[in-house]
């Protein structure tokens, strides 16, 4: 699957709306994107639920339909899957950074993950897919929840920056 914000934006979603829910009042365009990476030969896909949890989604003052826009995403892109391609449910980050840098704890964290994990195996995801992540601890955090809430396998991302370090300073050794 490639970069789904860059394709909403192609398909008109304005910078400042919030990506999960454009795709699910278009979801006909949503599952048309995705039946683009399934025609190109796309095994697994990935839901429209990067930034499903709730920090993310409250900066938009949708905190409170976690589960409902999580489920809804996976539920269209495992229309368009089928039964010959793999849902992966997409968890990034929380936009949040953890104490003592930042504002959030451990348990906030993975009662974030969990809660959106949760969500989208009960929709139908085959696969959790953690991505595009620069705190270790946060990454671990998102681990621990899908691994402890849900049955399914876990991928697990990092992003590292020109230094060979993810933007919080953790190599990859």
């Amino acid at each position: 699957d490639g970069a789904m914000g860059t394709m909403l934006q192609e398909q008109g979603m304005m910078p400042g709306q919030c990506p999960e829910l454009f795709g699910i009042d278009n979801f006909r365009m949503l599952s048309d994107i995705h039946g683009q990476y399934i025609e190109a030969g796309a095994d697994i896909i990935q839901t429209n639920t990067f930034g499903g949890n709730r920090f993310k989604l409250g900066e938009y003052g949708l905190e409170n339909r976690v589960e409902e826009i999580n489920a809804e995403a996976v539920r269209i892109a495992r229309q368009a899957a089928g039964d010959k391609v793999l849902v992966a449910a997409s968890i990034g980050p929380s936009g949040k950074l953890l104490q003592p840098m930042g504002d959030v704890d451990f348990d906030q964290l993975y009662a974030a993950f969990s809660e959106q994990v949760k969500a989208c195996e009960k929709a139908g995801a085959d696969i959790i897919s953690i991505e595009t992540m620069t705190d270790i601890g946060e990454a671990r955090i998102a681990l621990i929840a899908a691994r402890e809430n849900t049955r399914l396998p876990v991928i697990v991302h990092m992003t590292f920056e020109n230094s060979g370090c993810t933007m919080m300073g953790t190599d990859p050794l």
